[in-house]
């Protein structure tokens, strides 16, 4: 009995050390992954600022880089940089895109819905509803909890139950949750631009009289 007891603390400790091994290793990558992002940045933008020549390939595929994502365009990314709070602004449109549209000949705020997403209640209505959905798909994953109680289900038979509940109703309520925060991060990017307005045109004017 001690015996039993002493190898299932052995293989507790163990995981925990293993976990917490893990966990450190992620941290110490997500920070060199950031250095690593700060340095091409740096070198990126000082290539752009003292090389006016520089190759339309390379500027694109520059501000690709920093964005992680080939499907923006170079004219894309310089505009949503150009905001304050840039790394947000970025993530943003990348998560909205598909609700958005940029338009670099609409003057200093570019980024606007589709017509599709124009109104404002076409957007609230569906941020609504995927959120309903949400709401249900997520209770029905883990109706077993409940079920269990009320039929007296065995563990095993709670536990294969929640197993195929989360499996199958999980993934939905997943994808439902995702796109309502993708409509409300789209929502709160076009809304900010109003509020850097005034720095933009700043911006603009600097690089005017140069």
């Amino acid at each position: 009995m001690e015996l039993d007891l002493l190898l299932k603390s052995s293989t507790l400790l163990l995981g925990v050390i293993g976990a917490g091994k893990l966990l450190y290793d992620l941290s110490i990558t997500k920070r060199s992954r950031m250095r690593d992002e700060y340095t091409f940045a740096k070198t990126f933008f000082e290539e752009v600022s003292t090389n006016p020549a520089l190759h339309p390939f390379l500027r694109e595929k520059g501000y690709q880089a920093i964005a992680g994502d080939r499907q923006l365009s170079g004219d894309e990314i310089e505009y949503l940089l150009s905001l304050e709070n840039p790394d947000r602004a970025l993530r943003d449109y990348v998560l909205g895109r598909q609700y958005l549209e940029h338009l670099p000949q609409s003057g200093n705020l570019q980024i606007e819905f589709k017509k599709r997403y124009e109104r404002k209640w076409s957007r609230k209505w569906r941020i609504y509803i995927y959120s309903g959905l949400y709401v249900l798909f997520s209770l029905t994953a883990f109706s077993p909890l409940v079920l269990s109680q009320l039929f007296a289900f065995s563990s095993a038979q709670t536990v294969q139950s929640l197993i195929l509940s989360v499996s199958v109703f999980g993934p939905y309520g997943w994808f439902f949750l995702k796109t309502a925060a993708h409509i409300y991060r789209a929502q709160k990017l076009v809304d900010n631009q109003h509020r850097h307005t005034k720095r933009i045109l700043v911006t603009g004017l600097a690089t005017a009289k140069r």
